[in-house]
């Protein structure tokens, strides 16, 4: 089981909007715009993969395994 990670309510709320959105709006004839749209909101967030930590950040950083 994964850590948990708290997020500022706001920033989980519009992320959750933004997550929604992008469902409601999902075009069948372009799945790679949906896998982008997700990426963004989740980058919003500030949920990025590992495979792209430089080993410096801009604030805080929590590494999850």
């Amino acid at each position: 089981m994964q850590p948990a990670a708290y997020f500022h309510t706001d920033n989980y709320f519009n992320a959750i909007d933004a997550v929604e959105g992008i469902a409601r709006k999902f075009d069948p004839a372009a799945p790679d715009d949906l896998r982008t749209k997700i990426i963004e909101a989740l980058g919003t967030l500030g949920i990025w993969p590992m495979l792209i930590f430089a080993g410096t950040d801009e604030g805080n950083v929590l590494i999850v395994a």
